[in-house]
Parts: C-alpha cells; structure tokens; sequence
C-alpha cells in the first residue's frame, strides 16, 4: 500500500514541509534493554508553521516516504523562490521601459 502523504499546511499530496529527526528513546517497558540504558531509534517528523514547531512519530516503514515527501517540497520551495524572483525581475524590466516610453 502506498502511503498518501499531505502537507500539513498546504495539503499537498507527495509534499511535507521540514525533516525527519532521529531520536534515541526510552519506550517505558520495564523489561526492555532500554530501561537498562540501550535506547531505542526512533523517528520523528518535525516542521515549523505559523510560528509553532510540530512534531509526529513517523512509523519506520514510513520514514523513506516522509524524507521523499520532505525533499520534493524543498525543491518546490527553490522553484518558487527562483520564480518569484524571476518576476521581480520581469516586473522591474517592465516598469523601466514604461518609464523610458513615458518619457
């Protein structure tokens, strides 16, 4: 089955803003290797909007998924930079030659 993944905060399909961070945890069973200091790998997928830091668990299966999806929406994010400022650019081109035909 393949994962649909959503941005939380553009609810893009195949796009997740931020990253995946490996944690070293302690999973609370009294008989596990951790409770004896041996910590256990886990993955968390943290991102930042509106100001806030937001975090989720992400399963182990779904870790390649959610770093694919969190690379696809950088390389979005560098698209759009590049567009906006190729349209600053177009727009201030456009604005002298108005001012060179206005003259």
């Amino acid at each position: 089955m393949k994962l649909k993944l959503m941005d939380p905060a553009t609810k893009m399909p195949g796009l997740q803003p931020g990253h995946v961070q490996k944690r070293r945890v302690k999973c609370g069973k009294t008989n596990c290797r951790c409770a004896h200091g041996k910590l256990h790998d886990a993955f968390y997928h943290v991102w930042h909007a509106e100001g806030r830091r937001f975090q989720r668990y992400v399963q182990r299966s779904q870790v390649d998924d959610i770093r694919a999806a969190c690379e696809a929406h950088r390389a979005l994010q560098i698209q759009l930079r590049a567009g906006r400022a190729e349209y600053r650019h177009t727009l201030a081109r456009t604005r002298e030659l108005f001012r060179m035909i206005s003259l």
